[in-house]
């Protein structure tokens, strides 16, 4: 469905104010804040603002690809000092995962409903198990986890 054209100039005058925009779209300023957030729940409009600002968040964030050119370009200049070529190949790495830490597990514990978590936490091996997976999954998730 096409937007009417106060519609239209409510998306191009949206700026995060919803009220502001009815008022410079031509909208009643009895009704601006009614319609603003009306406005705002609608797909259509909220999909044309989206639309509308995806070309300057695109612009402002540097894609995956542009991060990966840089850093090979930093990498490859001899100009550039020894430690910044380094940090960059390491950026470089860490982003093509070519450094996977694996973890080997190798237990075999049973838990019943009855037995609950301190029977788990009782065990000093599980605790340190427990307490790496967990320091591995707040740090970027649990990778290579469970594979040799």
């Amino acid at each position: 469905m096409a937007l009417t054209a106060k519609q239209q100039a409510f998306v191009e005058a949206y700026d995060g104010n919803a009220t502001q925009a009815a008022l410079k779209a031509g909208y009643s300023p009895r009704t601006a804040a009614f319609i603003g957030a009306e406005n705002l729940k609608k797909p259509q409009i909220k999909e044309a603002i989206a639309e509308r600002n995806a070309p300057a968040s695109s612009a402002r964030i540097a894609t995956r690809e542009e991060r990966q050119a840089f850093w090979t370009g930093v990498m490859r200049d001899s100009a550039e000092k020894t430690q910044d070529r380094l940090r960059a190949a390491e950026l470089l790495g860490k982003s093509e995962c070519d450094f996977v830490e694996k973890i080997s597990l190798n237990a075999k514990t049973e838990v019943s409903c009855d037995e609950g978590l301190e029977a788990l936490l009782s065990d000093p091996e599980s605790r340190k198990l427990l307490a790496a997976l967990y320091a591995r999954s707040t740090a970027g998730g649990v990778s290579g986890a469970g594979k040799d």
